[in-house]
């Protein structure tokens, strides 16, 4: 264990002895020649210091033993969760492989568990805080008591996904609600949870409010994702259909309520109705400019691909008109070189005829030539 230093006291210089007087005057080096109305305002003010000095220093060793402290705690009551949690899924092999399942994600959107226990459903809810794939759960009818509120409370603070949770036919009470009504206003999901046939105004066989005025405090009195709410056969008497009214006047969220089988005064009941309708109005309100809206970000999305398809049409027929061009181009030029590879060719070839014509011309000459030389020389014979 921690040793502790002894919480600082501060001294009264007034209190002190004329000897103690003249001692801490030597300690704190205040001259002999002061007063002593004006001595004791010194050392007053000397040992506020000091003793502020000291509050400090205390504050900061205490802060740093209630961290340590809380740490060390959390950590012995993880592991005593692991070990309950282990111990009673050992002890139920069905829940066990459900949990695995849980763990994995693999369950069913809706799932229903009967027959647990208290510490089998502690175990059941741990598993279920990271789960992503129930939307729904109904933990009715299995005599749940006030031990499984924590873990409730828990599951409402961490997961992110269930949207509709039953605990019906239980036996949760007062001091339940005292857990599960801040952790339901975190919650940030759920639109759906039912308490019927709890005795939440109830604890040791005596009427407790405490638990309902917090969840009408945490629930009620602010607007959340929580549109319907089963309180039928609680137990809510006149006082907790007052809590129950006044609340909703602050809340927007909450369109569903069933308040059936409870004693609450016929006045209480007329505020509440007048309350609920009025959130059906802003519902619908809202529903309605939510549907305007996507209609409205559908008609622009369709507007966009269309613009885009537009674009992507004119781009492609530019660019066909534009590859045909170019293909154009380019047989035109092959055309060009073609004709001039022709021409060329022709000039040669005429050039080619033009040289064996003239070959020839000279061949005839030179043979009419050589013909008439020896016509000559016969002739001087």
């Amino acid at each position: 264990m921690d040793l502790l230093p002894e919480e600082p006291h501060r001294r009264e210089a007034n209190l002190l002895s004329i000897e103690d007087i003249r001692s801490e005057m030597m300690r704190y080096g205040i001259p002999a020649h002061e007063s002593i109305p004006n001595t004791l305002v010194i050392l007053q003010r000397k040992f506020d210091d000091e003793f502020n000095t000291q509050m400090t220093t205390y504050a900061k060793i205490m802060e740093r033993y209630r961290r340590k402290k809380t740490k060390n705690e959390m950590a012995a009551r993880a592991e005593r969760i692991v070990a309950e949690d282990t111990a009673a899924l050992a002890a139920n092999p069905k829940m066990r492989i459900l949990v695995d399942q849980v763990l994995a994600h693999e369950t069913n959107a809706s799932l229903t568990v009967r027959g647990v226990d208290d510490a089998t459903c502690r175990a059941f809810l741990h598993a279920m805080e990271a789960n992503t794939s129930v939307l729904t759960l109904d933990l009715s009818n299995n005599a749940l008591s006030e031990s499984v509120a924590e873990a409730i409370a828990s599951l409402l603070r961490h997961n992110r996904s269930l949207q509709t949770l039953d605990l019906g036919a239980n036996h949760l009470n007062s001091p339940s609600l005292l857990v599960i009504g801040p952790a339901l206003a975190a919650n940030n999901v759920l639109t759906s949870i039912s308490f019927e046939s709890n005795p939440l105004t109830s604890h040791n066989n005596a009427v407790d409010l405490s638990g309902f005025e917090v969840l009408c405090a945490n629930v009620f009195s602010n607007t959340t994702t929580l549109r319907s709410v089963n309180f039928f056969r609680c137990g809510l008497n006149v006082e907790a259909g007052r809590m129950l009214s006044k609340a909703l006047l602050f809340n927007e969220s909450v369109i569903a309520l069933d308040i059936g089988c409870n004693a609450m005064s016929d006045k209480e009941l007329e505020i509440i109705a007048i309350q609920l309708e009025e959130n059906r109005l802003v519902h619908d309100r809202m529903q309605a400019k939510v549907y305007a809206l996507k209609k409205q970000v559908a008609a622009d999305a369709d507007a966009k691909y269309d613009a885009k398809c537009a674009l992507e049409k004119a781009e492609a027929i530019a660019k066909w008109h534009d590859d045909n061009a170019a293909a154009r181009h380019a047989q035109y030029e092959r055309d060009a070189i073609d004709a001039a590879r022709r021409k060329c060719e022709e000039h040669a070839r005429i050039q080619k005829q033009i040289a064996e014509k003239e070959v020839a011309r000279k061949w005839q000459e030179d043979d009419a030539r050589l013909k008439a030389e020896a016509k000559a020389k016969k002739k001087k014979k």
